[in-house]
């Protein structure tokens, strides 16, 4: 079932995440979590089954657009329509909020699962700077 995460989910979101190879990134700030469900000012929410979390989604609303900052879901609980249930979720709350844009930066292999949900390229182009160069 899909519930609002919390700070008491932060180490079971983190063991998630770094259970899918190559998404957890060891750079990122020992807060992150905590700063990230903060920020999202509501938008963080998990896949809880019976109170194994097997999937989490996070998005922040900017105003004029949101972002999709994560979604992961335990590789024994693909394909049973929880990616979907929790994106879904998002855009719910965020029309609910007003938002008309919701973009994201995904994975190449997770392009055909956003192409199913009615998602298309943004008319940009999108450029990163790492900040530690």
């Amino acid at each position: 079932m899909i519930r609002q995460a919390t700070s008491n989910d932060i180490a079971a979101i983190k063991a998630l995440m770094k259970s899918e190879p190559g998404f957890w990134d060891d750079s990122w700030r020992n807060d992150v979590l905590e700063r990230g469900l903060a920020a999202a000012d509501g938008l963080a929410f998990v896949w809880d089954e019976a109170g194994q979390i097997v999937g989490f989604v996070c998005a922040n609303d900017l105003g004029f657009r949101a972002y999709l900052n994560e979604l992961v879901i335990a590789r024994e609980a693909r394909t049973r329509g929880i990616g979907t249930q929790l994106v879904q979720k998002i855009e719910q709350e965020l029309r609910a909020r007003g938002c008309s844009v919701l973009v994201s930066d995904v994975w190449r292999d997770a392009v055909r699962f956003y192409r199913a949900l009615g998602w298309s390229e943004p008319d940009a182009t999108l450029l990163r700077k790492k900040l530690d160069e």
